[in-house]
């Protein structure tokens, strides 16, 4: 592991950085803190983010106690929130807050022995940052065999820090990973709210739909045979999970037509759009479904139909994408490309530019 750029300075200041532990949530982190549960019920009610703060074991937060005044500074672990909860002379407030962070650039590096997501956890101690070097392969990897025991890689990931403390990692830049003895690299790149991984090839890829969303975040794969996590029976996944926030627009991967909507016990809000050749694509769990859809409703590649949610069967906020052709579900991933229909001009511009 190497650091090639720090911007960071530990200045004075009396924050301490505590590691989320086990266990661990917004509750029991005010509770050690001597919030009492009217001081908890009030934070809560404070700002909806906080309702939702999502803590994972890779992320710190920070608290300064003053006499009579504690404050903390809580960072969630997937989005860019971050807050601010204080208690002074027994008045508590909470409000979100753009953190100062200072960010420092990390190699790491090393070789696949076993799974990918061992290997890299092996020397990164972080799920997100593991995770997120997946998703950069996810569309390039079509069997175990493509990734051979002893496969270099490499990767960049943010550090961020808040008050000279490290708080949380951020965005994985730069990856390579050797897929079939030849080094595959990508880089992060940024567009609007979202972004995804890309190299110059993603652009050759003959595959009929966009990305339904802004940013790859890929929570479950096309898996014939799964241990379905709230049912706890062996139940197929026949499509893709993308982990976003609520609210996250949701978009047509390919023009087409709306062939059902509404809301059932295990897909919750779903839409179904009919595509030529009688290919249909299934978008499900929805937070809001768009207000002009209808069935009959003809909608183009790229054009938002409705927004991430968490209904039906599920336990945390994602969209579940699923394709359908002559009949038989197919694993996605297989048949969109690696970015939604809103960066393509401006990808094959960077690619042009090379």
């Amino acid at each position: 592991m190497s650091t090639y750029y720090t911007s960071v300075q530990a200045g004075a200041n009396n924050f301490t950085a505590k590691p989320v532990r086990l266990g661990d949530n917004l509750i029991t982190i005010l509770r050690q803190q001597g919030f009492t549960e009217k001081d908890r019920e009030k934070v809560l009610a404070s700002h909806a983010g906080l309702r939702s703060l999502f803590l994972t074991l890779d992320t710190r937060y920070l608290v300064r106690k003053d006499g009579n005044e504690v404050e903390l500074r809580m960072f969630d672990s997937q989005t860019s929130d971050a807050f601010k909860i204080q208690k002074k002379n027994g008045i508590v407030t909470a409000a979100a807050y753009q953190p100062n962070f200072k960010v420092e650039m990390t190699r790491i590096q090393g070789k696949i022995h076993g799974s990918i997501l061992g290997s890299v956890l092996s020397k990164i101690n972080s799920n997100w940052v593991a995770t997120r070097f997946t998703d950069a392969y996810a569309f390039d990897i079509k069997s175990s065999k493509d990734v051979r025991r002893g496969a270099n890689y490499w990767f960049f990931v943010a550090k961020q820090y808040e008050m000279g403390q490290f708080v949380k990692y951020g965005e994985v830049t730069q990856t390579s990973l050797e897929i079939n003895g030849q080094a595959v690299h990508k880089k992060f790149i940024r567009h609007k709210d979202g972004g995804v991984f890309f190299n110059d090839q993603d652009l050759l890829e003959n595959r009929p739909f966009f990305s339904p969303v802004n940013y790859i975040k890929i929570a479950s794969t096309f898996q014939p045979n799964r241990l379905h996590p709230i049912t706890r029976r062996l139940q197929p996944h026949l499509g893709v999970d993308f982990e976003l926030p609520v609210g996250e627009p949701v978009q047509a991967a390919r023009s087409g037509v709306v062939v059902r909507y509404g809301n059932n016990h295990a897909a919750g809000n779903y839409i179904v759009l009919m595509h030529s050749n009688g290919i249909e694509t299934a978008y499900n769990h929805l937070h809001k479904i768009d207000r002009k859809i209808r069935s009959g409703l003809k909608v183009m590649a790229g054009e938002k139909i409705a927004e991430v949610g968490c209904t039906g069967y599920c336990t945390r906020a994602h969209l579940h994408f699923a394709v359908k052709m002559k009949g038989r579900m197919v694993n996605p991933m297989n048949y969109i490309k690696p970015y939604p229909r809103s960066m393509q001009a401006m990808l094959e511009a960077r690619v042009a530019q090379n």
